[in-house]
């Protein structure tokens, strides 16, 4: 996933911004004159690279998983939502002697899928009936 993230940063020409801080060159001669020159500050971009694309999603994991850790809803526009829900406390039958078995209540992730992740579905969905597995996906003209 992340050399994917990587690629497509690329393709869209996805840039970092990088300064270089000002420096100041000192230079004299033999006779003990000096002179200071300045290099001015500069401003420029390069692309993202695999590590760093790693570090973005490492640090959105961490901070979905501190979120959930804390009960705070996480939601993502167009992806989904993901939240906890509580399972109360209830009895199943054990399967090896038959006795009731009380399994007590406990807080699962839940996940809510976003429109344009069930467009997604929808477009895979199309392109099989249509049998064509090779085509592009079409482009929405809606934000996404």
């Amino acid at each position: 996933m992340i050399s994917r993230a990587a690629a497509l940063l690329r393709e869209n020409d996805a840039r970092k911004p990088v300064s270089v801080p000002k420096q100041v060159f000192h230079i004299s001669d033999d006779e003990g004159n000096t002179r200071d020159f300045t290099v001015k500050r500069i401003e420029k971009s390069v692309l993202y690279n695999l590590e760093d694309v790693e570090t973005i999603l490492d640090a959105v994991r961490c901070v979905i998983e501190e979120a959930l850790k804390n009960g705070e809803e996480v939601s993502v526009h167009g992806f989904g939502r993901l939240y906890l829900t509580w399972r109360k406390e209830h009895t199943v039958k054990n399967v090896l002697d038959g006795q009731p078995v009380t399994i007590d209540g406990y807080y699962t992730p839940k996940f809510y899928i976003g429109n344009d992740l069930k467009r997604c579905a929808q477009v895979y969905e199309q392109k099989l009936k249509n049998r064509d597995l090779n085509a592009p996906l079409p482009v929405f003209s809606e934000g996404l």
